[in-house]
C-alpha cells in the first residue's frame, strides 16, 4: 500500500485482540483468577467421576447439565467462553466444594473479577464481530466502538481515514463523535482532502483544457466548504414509521 501511495489502515480485529491479550488478560489479578479457573476445569476434565457428582447437583437444581468450558490461549475469545462456562455453574460449584476438594479454589473477589471481565470481552467480542463482517466500511469502525466501548476508545476518531469515512456515510455523519474537537478535526480533515483532490484534478489537465487560473481554488474556499459541510451534516434521515 505505501509503494503505491494508497493510504492504508490497520487490522481493527487484530487490534482488538491487543487490547484483550497484552491488557486485560495481562493484568495480574486476571491471570491469578483464570488460572484458578483452569485448575478447576481441568479438574473436571481428567476426572468421569467428578463430572458425575456435578452432574448429580445441576439436575436437584434445574440447571442445564453442561461441561465446563476450558479456553485455547491462541484465541482470547476462548476465555470469554470459560469464564462464562464457570460462571454459570458457580452455585453449583460452590455446593461441590462442600464435600469435595479441588486443587484451587475462587475468592469472593475473584468471582467478581471474573463476572466483570466476562462484561468486558462480551462487548470485544460482539465489537470484532461488527467489523468483521463481510459488509463492514472503514466507515463503521467509529460507530461500533462508540456503542460497544462508548469513550475508551475514542482515539480512533481522530484517525482521518475512519473519521471522513464516519462523515460522508449517509447513516453516520455526524452522531457518533464523542467529543467535539474529534468532529472537528474530521471536518477539517474532509476539507483538506477534497481541496486537494480539486487541486489535483486541475494540475492534471492539460494546459489547453485547463480551466482559467480564475477557477481555481481560490481562497477561503475551504471555509465556503465548511458551511455546506455543516448544511449537510444538518440534514437527518427521516424517522422510520
Amino acid at each position: 500500500m505505501e509503494d503505491l501511495a494508497v493510504p492504508s489502515l490497520g487490522c481493527v480485529a487484530h487490534t482488538l485482540q491487543l487490547v484483550v491479550h497484552e491488557g486485560l488478560l495481562a493484568q495480574r489479578s486476571v491471570t491469578d483468577t483464570m488460572a484458578n479457573a483452569r485448575k478447576i476445569i481441568d479438574h473436571f476434565k481428567h476426572s468421569p467421576l467428578a463430572y458425575s457428582r456435578l452432574e448429580d447437583i445441576q439436575i436437584p437444581l434445574k440447571m442445564t447439565v453442561k461441561r465446563l468450558q476450558q479456553d485455547v490461549h491462541v484465541r482470547w475469545n476462548s476465555s470469554l467462553y470459560m469464564l462464562q462456562s464457570i460462571l454459570e455453574q458457580k452455585r453449583a460449584l460452590s455446593i461441590y466444594t462442600a464435600d469435595h476438594n479441588l486443587p484451587a479454589t475462587l475468592t469472593a473477589s475473584q468471582w467478581t473479577l471474573m463476572e466483570n471481565t466476562a462484561e468486558v470481552l462480551v462487548l470485544l467480542e460482539e465489537l470484532t464481530r461488527e467489523v468483521s463482517k463481510e459488509t463492514a466500511t472503514a466507515a463503521d469502525v467509529i460507530p461500533a466502538i462508540s456503542e460497544a466501548v462508548e469513550t475508551r476508545f475514542a482515539e480512533v476518531e481522530k484517525e482521518p481515514l475512519y473519521s471522513i469515512a464516519t462523515l460522508v456515510d449517509p447513516r453516520y455523519k455526524d452522531r457518533y463523535f464523542t467529543k467535539s474537537d474529534h468532529l472537528r478535526f474530521a471536518k477539517d480533515s474532509l476539507i483538506q482532502e477534497v481541496m486537494k483532490m480539486e487541486e489535483n484534478r486541475v494540475a492534471s489537465e492539460e494546459p489547453e483544457a485547463a480551466e482559467p487560473v480564475s477557477k481555481a481554488p481560490r481562497q477561503g474556499a475551504g471555509s465556503s466548504l465548511g458551511s455546506i459541510l455543516d448544511e449537510i451534516l444538518e440534514e437527518r434521515q427521516p424517522e422510520p414509521n
